[in-house]
This record gives C-alpha cells, structure tokens and sequence, in this order.
C-alpha cells in the first residue's frame, strides 16, 4: 500500500474566490489549488503559526474557531470592530499568487506563457501591481484578525496557539483605513514659467 504523503487540508474551494477578481468565473482550479496549498504552508502558517491552523482544521464546526477563521463582530474597549478572519486573508494571498503566475504553463519544452487567438497577456509590471495589491489587502486582513487574536488570546482554547506580538493591537490598535486600496497616486504639481525677454 502507497503511503499518503499529503498531511494538509485544502483550507479553501473554489467558491470561496467568488467577488475576488473573475478568479471564481475564470480560473483553472488545477493551478489555483496549488497556489491555495503553497499559500497555506509557506506564507499563512509562518504568520500565524500551525497551532492555530491545526484548531481550525481539526474542529471546523467548533463556534470559536469558525469566528477566527470566517471573521466576527467584537466588541473592545466598548468600541464594535470587525475582522473577517483568517480564510480571506488566505484567499487574497492565494490570489495574489495565481494571478501572477497562472498564464505561465511547463511544457515539455520548457515554461511557456498561455495566450490564446483571442487575448493578449497582461505585461509582467500590471500582473505585479495586481499581485501586490492583493497581498497588501491579506495583509490588512491578517493585522485585523490578529488585533481580534489579541482580545481572546487568554482563552483556554488557543491560549498555547496565539504567537504574535499584542503590544501595538488588540482595544486600541492600528486604524487601517488610511491604508486600504492606497494605490500610491503620483501627482505634481503644475507650475508656470515667467521668462523675461
């Protein structure tokens, strides 16, 4: 008997990309899988640690685990906040890397980019302002669910699972929306020239 080598569970499905991007319309699922895996063990679980992805994989159902990985209303310091939990924050990062990389396919011989008769690629600097654009937005997902960690981090059902720095968050954290969707506007401004004959 083959021994199963795979000890990791798809976090996300295909339906849970839809109102991100035309990935859900669109997408190969093939390719967007791996990205959803190598996004799960190479950039949310170094974040945010296996413990607390081992909670929400092993006990899904479980009301607690289900407001850290879907997001909840909670209340802090008498103020209602908002975070919308791990699992956007995955499906950003995931995004992220299937948009920049997905149009690109190994063949026989060698890495080729996929065009058909009826498209032209996006060039490689808009593919990366897309890419980045979403891994900022998991990013800003990530500091608001860690804010909420911060508030329930002495619960007894993570209390060994929370690994981030509470000092700066939790009642009284960052305010993120100066930050989100700043796409860096470049402007100047226009000034007129008096030349004396």
């Amino acid at each position: 008997m083959v021994p199963i080598c795979n000890i990791e569970l798809n976090l996300i499905s295909k339906i849970d990309f839809e109102c991100v991007g035309q990935v859900a319309k669109h997408c190969d699922w093939e390719q967007l899988c791996v990205f959803v895996r190598e996004q799960t063990n190479l950039w949310l679980i170094p974040k945010v640690g296996y413990c607390l992805i081992s909670k929400i994989t092993s006990d899904p159902n479980n009301d607690f685990v289900k407001k850290i990985w879907c997001g909840s209303e909670y209340e802090c310091a008498g103020k209602l906040k908002v975070h919308f939990g791990l699992k956007r924050v995955l499906i950003h990062a995931s995004y992220a890397a299937y948009i920049f990389r997905h149009g690109y396919i190994d063949t026989s011989v060698g890495v080729v980019q996929k065009i058909n008769q009826d498209s032209v690629a996006a060039p490689i600097n808009e593919l990366k302002s897309i890419m980045n654009e979403h891994y900022k937005n998991a990013e800003i997902y990530l500091e608001m669910v860690k804010d909420y960690l911060c508030t329930i981090k002495d619960e007894e059902e993570i209390k060994d699972c929370v690994q981030i720095d509470c000092k700066n968050c939790g009642c009284g954290g960052k305010n993120y929306n100066n930050e989100i969707q700043n796409r860096n506007p470049i402007g100047k401004n226009i000034t007129k020239w008096n030349y004396d004959d």
